[in-house]
């Protein structure tokens, strides 16, 4: 399959008392669907006077939002977001939790890691204390989002096109021609995360779901031996080997990609929703491309455990977007 990955917001508290949602999100399509996806886009785009630029989810009404959506939804696509409400937290409070974790990174250090490991985890420390907050969010929540794609993909797909399971090709809007720093430390805490979620909440499968493909390359109950503790007395064949989900990112320039420049157009669409400034007409059928989750269709996550979105006179506006998309995503 191919995920492409955009971020839509500036991940900055606001100075006035209103929803402030920032959001990361991805567009997975099957790889056999691709070419006559962007086929479509194209003709889209050349409809809207967009023939040969790139095409940015603010320049979209309500109407061609729901075009794009209504043609993806045509292909057993998905979509996925996270999402913060900004007003709701605090700067203290964000700096605290960076800080929290870049020292858990060098409190995992053991007698078993060499010389090398150990100068890498105190630069991964450096490099996350560095970030200043914003990036520090939103390199938190693309963690959240690709281990919220591997969960749901695997489930979705192994009941539609277990095939798309094979390979997991990320492609993710690049900021600058270098690697920036917040882009370096995600990539690299994704697996290591990944993994510790999987301790925690190892991977559903369902009954009648098809893993041949998914299990084809990667192994299964084969537990390192310094991860044995953390696995305690659980089935080692609840766990699989994680590496090669996560393997192969790459940052790419939106200009020349259009299953990017479609994830900034639906990834932006949501963040205008959920602050109110996208009427109903252009986000009332994103549930044709959204697959439920745990909980509700769209992650809203904090930083601060004491964010309450009661501090606002009336309900912030996502509460609509989330209350009926809830009621129209697709089921796994």
């Amino acid at each position: 399959m191919n995920i492409y990955i955009d971020e839509a917001g500036s991940f900055v508290k606001p100075e006035q008392n209103k929803c402030a949602i920032s959001t990361v999100g991805a567009l997975i399509l099957p790889e056999n669907k691709t070419k006559i996806i962007f086929s479509k886009f194209e003709a889209l785009k050349k409809k809207w006077g967009f023939a040969d630029t790139e095409i940015k989810g603010s320049q979209l009404d309500e109407s061609q939002v729901n075009s794009v959506i209504e043609m993806l939804s045509k292909y057993n696509v998905m979509f996925e977001v996270v999402a913060i409400d900004m007003n709701l937290e605090e700067n203290d409070i964000t700096t605290e939790h960076k800080l929290n974790r870049a020292q858990k990174l060098v409190d995992s250090i053991t007698e078993e890691f060499n010389e090398n490991l150990i100068q890498y985890i105190h630069n991964t420390k450096q490099e996350i204390e560095s970030l200043p907050n914003q990036l520090y969010v939103q390199v938190t929540l693309t963690i959240e989002l690709l281990i919220q794609i591997f969960q749901k993909t695997t489930l979705y797909y192994s009941l539609r096109k277990p095939k798309e399971l094979e390979n997991f090709k990320w492609m993710v809007d690049a900021k600058n021609m270098n690697m920036t720093t917040s882009e370096k430390v995600w990539s690299e805490l994704i697996l290591p995360l990944a993994q510790t979620r999987s301790f925690e909440e190892p991977l559903m499968m369902l009954n009648e779901g098809d893993y041949s493909y998914f299990f084809k390359n990667r192994t299964r109950g084969e537990i390192p031996e310094y991860l044995i503790p953390h696995v305690g007395e659980r089935d080692p064949n609840d766990f699989s080997e994680l590496n090669s989900v996560f393997s192969d990112i790459t940052f790419e320039d939106s200009k020349n990609n259009l299953g990017i420049q479609l994830a900034d157009i639906l990834t932006t669409a949501i963040r205008r929703s959920m602050n109110g400034n996208l009427q109903k007409n252009g986000w009332k059928n994103f549930g044709k491309v959204i697959v439920m989750g745990k909980k509700q269709s769209i992650t809203l996550r904090s930083i601060s455990e004491e964010a309450n979105p009661d501090k606002y006179e009336t309900k912030p506006p996502y509460n609509e977007v989330i209350g009926d998309l809830n009621k129209t995503t697709k089921s796994i």
